[in-house]
């Protein structure tokens, strides 16, 4: 990456890391109350509606978001084209969701989910209005003022207006006007730091550069929606409301800090990628280097996850959802593989290789919709483990695809997980034994996982700093050169940062 490329990248970072870790608390303390001001079917509706919009979303964008981002030059009639094409669908699709909620419902047998999907459907208007000032922060990657918006319109709208009325007994519907007002504000708020033109254009030299990419990213963002909420659907049809809230818990207590993790990474990544599609070597360099890091945090994060989820269920959610604990388990393996390969497929977005990445994405629907039928017979966990086998057979075709697009072999992909692969195992087989000799000991779950935490975070930081892996010291190195700490011997951090590097070069390679 060039300098200045490299310093708005890291700077991005900086101000989406801070906005996640921000939202990671807020989204924990407004899951734990939310999760015991309302039943498991409250969730397991708004999450079935959910998906049925989901579908509607990538029509009503036809990929301009991408779109936006990923052209080299974009013109203000470009800007004024995306803007008008995703007003004009937001308001299309409204109505066409509103008028064809009962039908989606009638597949779900489930008349209650219809009143939902139509007040959500509103949603499609404001992402309208909202969707190209987005697109244009993050292609300009101003992280900060997206970060801004994003912390505010969290905090009014799910710590304010959804526990608010959660507490008054508005039941499912203080989760529907929670997600509304947040899309609103987040409108508002960033178009008030973009404002760009809202004129209309009706010349086609102005939509056809977005339209020749964002049809094809559409069609391909529908293809992986299905997939990404496959497991929800069926879970929904085969085994009704209250498995599916069970299900959607778990799901959420491992896929919420992973989210927020690789958000950060990806919302950079992607406009980085795409300014680096013509130089191959970069562009190969930065994708190992972003999955090297990416792996070397999550796979631990879960791995700790796997062995506190007990103690993770009862506090966050409460003991009524014990049930979630097996599958909690299950996907914490099966959540990192998904999100590290995720990457894979935003290198294809940047090369615009959307061809290899619709067949990757149709292969693996089949392939999971087999594995389903398969399991189905061991429940909720039978559906995680098909996930989880899923997404490693998904892993394995996406690395297939970086050899053939960016010319690298797998040995070289693989070695990328080691880092992290070792230091969670390490931390797993630590944590666990202490884990069961505090449940036997009948402390408050409080504490254990107290204890739990901080003793992975001691090891972690231990394994990752002072004694990486070969694969992971590189990294490491990048990231002190890159985020603006210097080695200035005049300074108590200089020094220290300066002896740490020395260290760190100096040190008998790792495990």
């Amino acid at each position: 990456m060039s300098k200045g490329l490299a310093s708005k990248a890291f700077s991005g970072l900086k101000w989406t890391s801070a906005s996640t870790i921000a939202n990671a608390v807020m989204q924990i303390g407004y899951t734990s109350v939310m999760a015991r001001l309302l039943e498991p079917e409250a969730f397991g509706l708004v999450s079935l509606a959910t998906v049925i919009l989901g579908f509607g979303n990538y029509f009503a964008n036809m990929g301009l978001n991408q779109a936006i981002i990923q052209k080299e030059v974009l013109t203000k009639a470009n800007i004024r084209a995306a803007f008008t094409t995703a007003v004009i669908l937001g308001l299309i699709f409204t109505g066409v969701t509103w008028l064809l909620a009962p039908t989606a419902a009638l597949f779900f047998e489930n008349k209650e989910v219809i009143p939902i999907v139509q007040v959500m459907a509103f949603s499609f208007m404001v992402n309208g209005l909202s969707s190209t000032a987005v697109s244009l922060l993050q292609r300009e990657m101003r992280f900060k003022a997206l970060g801004i918006v994003e912390t505010i319109s969290y905090v009014i709208s799910y710590l304010g207006v959804g526990v608010v009325l959660a507490y008054l007994g508005f039941g499912f519907w203080s989760l529907v006007y929670a997600t509304l007002t947040q899309v609103t504000l987040t409108a508002i708020g960033s178009y008030f730091m973009v404002r760009h033109s809202v004129f209309p254009v009706f010349s086609w030299p102005a939509y056809k550069p977005l339209f020749n990419y964002g049809s094809k990213m559409s069609f391909l963002g529908i293809l992986e929606y299905i997939y990404s909420q496959l497991h929800i659907i069926l879970v929904g049809k085969l085994l009704g409301m209250h498995k599916l809230g069970i299900y959607t818990r778990a799901h959420m207590l491992v896929h919420l800090p992973i989210y927020n993790i690789t958000r950060t990474l990806s919302k950079v990544i992607f406009p980085s990628f795409s300014k680096l599609q013509k130089d191959i070597q970069k562009l190969g360099k930065v994708y190992l280097s972003s999955i090297t890091l990416l792996a070397a945090v999550l796979i631990p994060v879960c791995l700790g996850i796997m062995v506190a989820a007990p103690e993770l269920v009862y506090i966050l959610l409460g003991e009524q959802w014990g049930e979630s604990i097996p599958v909690l388990q299950v996907l914490s393996l099966a959540v990192p593989v998904g999100f590290i390969t995720m990457f894979s497929g935003i290198v294809c977005d940047a090369k615009a290789e959307l061809n290899l990445k619709m067949t990757i994405t149709v292969v693996y629907i089949v392939l999971l919709i087999g594995l389903f039928l398969l399991l189905r017979e061991y429940g909720i966990v039978g559906f995680a483990t098909a996930v989880l086998i899923g997404e490693v057979i998904r892993t394995g075709l996406y690395q297939y695809a970086m050899k053939r697009v960016l010319g690298i072999n797998f040995s070289s992909q693989l070695r990328c997980y080691i880092p992290g692969v070792v230091n969670g195992v390490v931390i797993a087989a630590v944590v666990y034994p202490l884990s069961i000799f505090l449940r036997d000991t009948q402390l408050p779950m409080a504490v254990i996982l107290a204890c739990q935490v901080m003793a992975s975070g001691i090891l972690f930081l231990t394994l990752t700093l002072l004694f990486p892996h070969k694969v992971l010291k590189a990294e490491i190195g990048m990231i002190l050169s890159k985020i603006g700490l210097k080695e200035d011997s005049s300074s108590y951090y200089g020094r220290i940062i300066s002896r740490y590097k020395r260290n760190l070069v100096e040190e008998p390679e790792g495990v």
